[in-house]
Formats: C-alpha cells, structure tokens, sequence
C-alpha cells in the first residue's frame, strides 16, 4: 500500500479524519494538506511554504501549506496519527503472523498425534517449517537424527540436495556439534566468518548461511531440524523461535513413538519370554518314579527360575532296564542365554550317555563339545550318576558341581566324597574321575544347585550348607517329594521376602524301605 493511499485514508476516513479536519476547522488561517503528489486532500490550494509531514527522517507523507505556526502544528498532528496507524498495523500483522504460526503448529500437532511412523513424521515436519520460511531462496531442509554411534547423524527426511535421505553424515559441522550438546538453536547467518564451521565444516561444505534447532525433550536429544542456505539469507530471530517451537513438538512425537515401540518390543519379549519358559519347563522329566506306583524307588524334583527361563536343569533317564542316570546342572549366568546352553547340555548328555554309559566317560567325551567354539565363554557344572536298580549301587562323577548330601536311614547327613573336578566348557582335556558308593533300603540323595546355599535373605546372609545339613539330620521324610518340600520351605522362611538371586534347582532320590 502507497504512502499517498495512507494519508488519503487519514484524511476522508474514520476518527483521524474527523479530528483533522476539526482542527482545520478551528484555525483563523486557511489550511491545505496535500498528499506526496501535490493532489489536495483536505482545504483549498495555497500558495504558501509547504512543511512535510514526516514519520520519520526518510518518509514523507505529504506537506501542509498555511500559516508557520498552524501548518507545522497540523503536520506534526497528521504525522502522529500517521504514526500510530502504522504501529496498530504493524501489531495487527505481526499478531496474524503468530496467529498463522500457532495455527500451523497446532495444525502439526494434529497430524502428528495420529502419526505413529518418525519418517513420516519427519517428512510432516519439513513440509511445514518450509512455510515458515522466506520463499525463493535456496533454503536446504533436514531433520537429522542421532546415530548410535557418537558425532553421527542420518537424514530421516529432506528437502533439497544438501540433505539426501538416507544419508549418513559421519562429520559434523561444529555449529551442528555445538547444538546437540547445548540444546540450544543458533542462527549462523555467513557461517565463514563463524570459528565453529571454520574449524570442522563436515560434509556441509559450500553454504552461507544455517538455522539450526535441537530435537530435544527434556530428557533426550534425538537430532536437529537443520535449514540452511548455499547463498546469503538473513534468517530471523522470530523464524528461529517458530522452528525452535516446531522442532520441541516434533522431538516430543518422536519420543512418544520410540516410548511406544519399546513397550511393543517389552510385551513381545515377555510373550516370547513366557513361552520359552513354558517350553524349558516342558522340556524336564516330570514322570516321576514313585512308591506309591510299585517303584523301588522314589524320585522328585523341583526347578524354579530367577528370570523367565534358567540356566539349571535337571535329568533322569534309564539307560537300559536295570540302570537309571541321573544329572544336575547349573550354567554360568541366567536368563536366555543360559537357557540356550543348558538344552545344548541336556542334549548331548543323553545323546553320549547311550554310547560312554560310566559317568566319567559321559563328562570327559561332553567336555571338548562344550569347549569347541564356546565364543560366548559360558561353561556348565554337572554331577552325573547311574543308580543300578538291582544292586542300588551308585556310580558317580563330579563336573565341578555341588556335593550331594546323602541321608542314611538312620538320620546321618553327609556329603558324597570324591574329586569335585572341573566346570565343562571352560578347558579341553579336563579329566574326570568316577566313585560308587553303596545304596541301602530307606536311604536318600538330595542333588542341588548354589541357587539353595546361596539364597541370600533381606540382610544378605547366605542359606548356607550348614544349614541344610542341620535342616535335614534327623528328618524322617517319607518320601523324595516331601524331602523336597521342607527344604524349599525351609529357605522361603530364610529369605523372609527378599528377591531369589539364581535359580533354584533340587532333586531328591530315595531308596525303598524294608
């Protein structure tokens, strides 16, 4: 709009026009305004001094011919109001602008919270900070995220060739360094003259100018919304501000779907986590041989896992009619990885007992199994025996495994002697040796793993082997499965609440009475 326009619209229209032609009214002295072309608006034409009408030192509106005192008087009143029409303009526009811009972040706002998709997200995000900004200009636009490597951005979405999608940015510039580590944007107008860019340019060479804001939550940085220019353009404070606010609602989007996929990857880790325990679970012997059903016997065992699925097992097989093997395992670690391993072990185990049957030749043929191409460094204690069912006696082999503890009939706790040898997995060529001991009528075997000596109660004192011993001297236990139950019990009362550190494995084995 023309400065001639405004001072006819001051002088024929509104409240401006009524107060100066009052004024003009009021004054002895004819009066004349004319606009910047010389066209009279308001009075008669006069010959006299014309005095301009300034808003400031390089605008003039148009002159006011008259009588010195009333003519400079009615310009500087024509100039005021002039100016003040111009503020109530520039404050209307500068609202519509924050209006437009509020509209277009909550437009965003709205896109983005069914948006489920980050490049696509970021691809809404560019197309909107694109109408923020100056048009015509060579303006490059890229939302960078961080990598998981340090000092490294991939462009998830871009406008222009700076910013190829795709691309990995292994250099940054020192202006992009400077505002992942501050979380503050910067306006870097010649980013020559700027020591940040002088000393490490990255791979955005050839640029004048860059805007640049963080994508930050309060507790995470996930990259930068990047615009920048190959040729000069006076980025604004107010363009900052805007982009700074779009920049902090999209990096809010961005966090709330990785805080979504991660519990998405949580549900289906613990679904598949529930499902391998109930494999693992499924996976041991739980057809127990028992007095009750006519056996010579009567054998029991109890698993319960720290995590989901556990390191320790179980096992008992017959070889043949008149032997049964039995095992107890326990796998360096927990969780799944010990799982894995621990159906490696319990696989070979019955694969080579069938073919080596004496419990020292089963760990000595299992070892350089377990040792070839263990990257992992995981290793197993074991202790393996075979019961002859005819004769009761016991033939059994240490893999650096708990002692046993063996209960006469008479209430005597002891534990089984011999070589305690050595963990599988971790040297080839260990050896192992073999002892027997005799079984008589109403005697048992309590097999277990660390997980019970070790149960650690609220004030981290262990259960201890003692006091097992000590629990079960003198106990009349009818059966394998009531032996079990009292010590589980026993150690549940130990622990008084506190969370159970490994797992908890214990098989029970008893010979039949007279």
């Amino acid at each position: 709009m023309s400065t001639e326009i405004k001072l006819k619209r001051l002088c024929q229209k509104g409240n401006p026009s009524k107060l100066i032609r009052r004024f003009i009214e009021d004054r002895n002295n004819p009066l004349c305004v004319l606009d910047f072309s010389g066209e009279v608006l308001l009075g008669d034409a006069l010959a006299s001094t014309r005095y301009p009408i300034e808003i400031d030192e390089d605008t003039v509106l148009g002159w006011v011919c008259g009588e010195p005192s009333d003519a400079l008087l009615l310009a500087a009143f024509i100039a005021y109001m002039a100016q003040k029409e111009l503020e109530s303009k520039l404050l209307a526009q500068e609202t519509l602008g924050k209006y437009k811009e509020l509209t277009l972040l909550y437009e965003l706002g709205e896109k983005i919270a069914a948006c489920m998709d980050i490049e696509e997200l970021a691809r809404l995000t560019l197309d909107e900070a694109q109408r923020l900004l100056p048009s015509g200009q060579d303006i490059h636009l890229g939302i960078l995220l961080s990598g998981e490597e340090e000092e490294q951005l991939t462009v998830c979405a871009g406008q222009g060739d700076v910013f190829p999608v795709g691309a990995k940015l292994l250099s940054i510039d020192g202006i992009t360094r400077q505002v992942i580590h501050s979380g503050n944007a910067e306006i870097v107008n010649d980013v020559r003259q700027d020591p940040r860019y002088q000393a490490a340019a990255g791979t955005l060479t050839g640029i004048q100018a860059m805007l640049c804001a963080p994508l930050k939550t309060r507790d995470k940085t996930f990259g930068v919304l990047s615009v920048v220019s190959r040729t000069p353009v006076n980025f604004s404070a107010g363009e900052a501000k805007v982009l700074n606010l779009l920049a902090s609602q999209v990096a809010v989007a961005i966090g709330r779907v990785h805080l979504i996929h991660e519990r998405v990857a949580q549900e289906r880790l613990q679904e598949s986590l529930k499902l391998s325990h109930s494999i693992q679970m499924g996976m041991l012997s739980t057809a127990f041989p028992r007095f009750s059903d006519g056996h010579g016997i009567d054998l029991f065992a109890f698993m319960a896992p720290a995590r989901e699925v556990s390191g320790d097992f179980y096992d008992f097989f017959h070889l043949d009619e008149k032997t049964l093997l039995i095992v107890i395992g326990d796998v360096s670690d927990k969780g799944v990885p010990a799982a894995l391993f621990m159906v490696m072990v319990k696989t070979l185990i019955r694969a080579m007992a069938k073919q080596y049957v004496l419990p020292d030749r089963v760990l000595a043929a299992l070892n350089p199994e377990l040792c070839r191409d263990n990257d992992a460094a995981m290793f197993v204690t074991l202790f393996l025996a075979t019961l002859d069912l005819e004769t009761n006696q016991l033939t059994y082999s240490f893999g650096g495994h708990n002692q046993p503890l063996y209960l006469s009939r008479y209430g005597i706790v002891s534990m089984l002697q011999g070589d305690s040898g050595t963990a599988l997995g971790i040297m080839d060529g260990a050896t192992f040796s073999a002892q027997t001991m005799q079984l008589n009528r109403g005697d048992s075997l309590l097999l277990y793993t660390d997980g019970i000596s070790e149960a650690m109660d609220i004030d981290y004192e262990a259960y201890g082997e003692q006091r097992l011993c000590d629990l079960l001297t003198g106990l009349g236990a009818n059966n394998a499965q009531e032996l079990v139950e009292t010590v589980i019990a026993d150690v549940s009362v130990f622990i008084r609440g506190a969370e159970q550190s490994d797992d908890i494995t214990l098989l029970a084995l008893q010979i039949a009475g007279m």
